[in-house]
């Protein structure tokens, strides 16, 4: 006679570690703490084999009654993850510095293909230049078998999920690994202008990560009747990321334009844009 699923564990209080864990990384966004190195943003690691050793994991049963983690609990489960972006599912997103992040996924049983309700999964995330992998946060499967997390603002990084069946599993089930890249911050402030002369200021920042002591590389772009976008000027920030260009346009046409920060070799972020303007040079 087969054996009847197990019902899905009730929510339990997390444990301290994991109320810090989940408290640091979804309400306070502590993943910002993932700061790149000084490594090129161009130059990310290959991303190795899942580590043996993930800090702060541990199988969630421990110390409950339960069995199984979750109906339908199988050993050879299911653990499909993504980033929504566009409508599609992705396993790689650019994201701006400062945003969060939306994570979804899915757990089945391979065998049978009905959903794993009730089932606590474990998020865990990578700084790319560091081989170490953490425990950030537990969540919950819904009837559906599905989850969903919200990964507060960060650098490049890594994340996965991982799924303990029962309380006598040694190891768990891993998902695939997605990668979130950082690119920069750009604010452009409404400009000021005397007829075709223009000022654009504004600031580029990539939270607590510094800006070179020599200023980032920018450029004043304007989008031409293809729809693409071409440097007009080329300029310097200031070590505080602050930028002032000035430009005088030869055209009366309406304009758009926008402020790049290219991706450089001593700034450990990807290229990022303001958001573009129009202007109506008289």
């Amino acid at each position: 006679m087969p054996s009847q699923p197990a019902s899905p564990p009730p929510k339990r209080p997390p444990s301290a570690r994991c109320r810090q864990l989940a408290g640091a990384a979804l309400a306070a966004g502590a993943l910002s703490a993932l700061a790149p190195s000084s490594a090129p943003a161009a130059i990310i690691p290959a991303p190795g084999p899942w580590p043996t050793n993930i800090i702060g994991a541990a199988n969630p049963l421990i110390g409950t009654p339960f069995a199984l983690n979750g109906s339908n609990a199988t050993a050879t489960a299911d653990l499909r993850i993504w980033l929504p972006h566009g409508g599609r599912r992705r396993g790689a997103v650019t994201r701006t510095v400062g945003d969060s992040t939306v994570l979804r996924g899915r757990l089945r049983n391979r065998d049978t293909r009905r959903s794993i309700a009730g089932a606590t999964v474990t998020l865990a995330a990578q700084n790319v230049y560091t081989p170490d992998w953490n425990a950030v946060a537990n969540t919950r499967t819904n009837r559906r078998g599905d989850f969903r997390v919200v990964l507060g603002p960060g650098y490049h990084r890594r994340v996965g999920v991982i799924y303990y069946p029962s309380v006598t599993a040694v190891s768990p089930v891993y998902s695939r690994r997605l990668l979130i890249r950082a690119k920069s911050r750009v604010v452009l402030a409404a400009p000021y202008h005397k007829r075709r002369a223009y000022r654009f200021d504004g600031q580029v920042s990539a939270g607590v990560l510094p800006i070179p002591s020599t200023g980032l590389l920018i450029a004043l772009q304007v989008r031409n009747r293809r729809g693409n976008y071409v440097t007009a000027r080329l300029q310097r920030t200031t070590s505080s990321g602050r930028f002032r260009i000035r430009y005088t346009f030869q055209t009366r046409s309406r304009l758009r334009v926008r402020v790049l920060v290219p991706a450089q070799t001593d700034w450990a972020i990807f290229a990022g844009t303001s958001h573009a303007r129009y202007i109506l040079p008289r």
